[in-house]
């Protein structure tokens, strides 16, 4: 266990080993002679009963414990699920259990355990979710074996968050297939990561994943898709607590869209991939708020709200080459937010066979998120 406090002494349990010199000189030596395949990153907060089922999950992966690294980041969680924790690193020499204030949102988890990780891959797990068996080492042997730099798993929903999953094994993956998913659960060559110094955006920062994914996918040479059978479970909390069930604010997303837009502009190798990818963030992003089951039902304080945002977002990147590869409907619905007419806007949203299209263009291959996801 470590107490976050950045101080010499702090306490670091792995397995039933508790050592009291500056666990940051130790980490380093650790990184130089490391032979761990896959490191997982977990940030916990308040998952008891659910936290269960992932780390029970951890020990099918087919890696032993010189093979995988488990790194655990209690944010906080006031559930009495820190004994859990310690628990299952005293009988897991390879796992890691640190303690710390709570940061409010998954980002600075994620990097501490990012400053911990040895492994040659780095996947990030929510305590929410679940491996199946040997998941870890087929995604691994899968991008060992095609040099990817980036994997991404086939992944099945459970209970209420919406999903998708891919449908086919790909050994090189377009960006464009890879931007229809932004959440984190993906297997990550730990040096595309480090030697550029990438890190999650901290704070309450919406899309930190999306950021930090789309910048990992833009410098990845090879994205793989591995999508034979569901690797990956993830799961909506009947008491509505995921780390990332908060109703969204206009003000917070498009922000973050707009970062993601700029690692764009800045990483892409042409100007043709750019545009590509511009149109599926468009796509992906911004018109899943425009359905009956959304957008109709709130105030409409709101839904100005989300129009004015939209049309600045639109205003700055929807040139006419990514409206004219847009579909008829969001092109249509493009048009209406960049000339204010919500009056117009709902009409058509109310129209028959016009919501199914915009769906399908987030689901496709990937995740549609609901309202009150990131």
């Amino acid at each position: 266990m470590i107490q976050r406090d950045g101080s010499l002494g702090a306490s670091l349990q792995t397995g039933v080993h508790r050592v009291t010199s500056n666990w940051q000189d130790r980490r380093r030596r650790a990184k130089a002679s490391s032979g761990v395949r896959v490191s997982v990153i977990i940030p916990v907060y308040n998952a008891l009963p659910y936290v269960i089922d992932l780390l029970t999950s951890l020990d099918r992966q087919g890696l032993n414990a010189r093979q995988l690294q488990v790194i655990i980041v209690d944010d906080g969680s006031t559930d009495g699920g820190d004994a859990v924790l310690e628990d299952y690193a005293r009988s897991h020499t390879h796992a890691t259990v640190i303690h710390q204030a709570n940061s409010g949102w998954p980002g600075q988890p994620r990097n501490l355990g990012l400053d911990i990780a040895t492994g040659r891959w780095v996947f990030f797990a929510d305590a929410d979710d679940w491996f199946a068996p040997d998941a870890l080492l087929e995604l691994a042997d899968f991008g060992d074996r095609h040099d990817a730099q980036v994997v991404l798993p086939r992944v099945k929903r459970c209970g209420t968050r919406h999903g998708g999953k891919f449908r086919e094994t790909l050994v090189s993956a377009s960006k464009r297939q890879a931007f229809r998913t932004f959440t984190p659960h993906k297997l990550i060559r730990r040096d595309l990561i480090e030697e550029p110094g990438m890190r999650f955006r901290e704070g309450k920062v919406r899309l930190e994943d999306g950021i930090f994914l789309s910048r990992c996918y833009l410098l990845a040479d090879r994205i793989g898709i591995l999508a034979e059978r569901d690797l990956y479970y993830f799961r909506g909390r009947e008491d509505g607590k995921n780390l990332s069930a908060e109703r969204i604010d206009p003000d917070a997303y498009i922000p973050s869209l707009e970062a993601i837009a700029q690692n764009v502009y800045e990483l892409s190798r042409s100007q043709k991939m750019a545009r590509i990818l511009i149109t599926e963030l468009v796509r992906r992003k911004c018109f899943h708020i425009y359905t009956p089951e959304r957008f109709a039902r709130a105030p409409v304080d709101l839904q100005l709200k989300w129009m004015t945002a939209h049309a600045g977002f639109f205003a700055r990147h929807v040139t006419p080459e990514v409206r004219s590869a847009l579909s008829e409907v969001n092109a249509r619905r493009c048009d209406l937010i960049l000339a204010h007419d919500r009056l117009a806007l709902l009409d058509h949203i109310a129209r028959p066979g016009t919501t199914d299209e915009v769906i399908d263009a987030a689901t496709a291959n990937g995740r549609v998120e609901p309202t009150s996801a990131r």
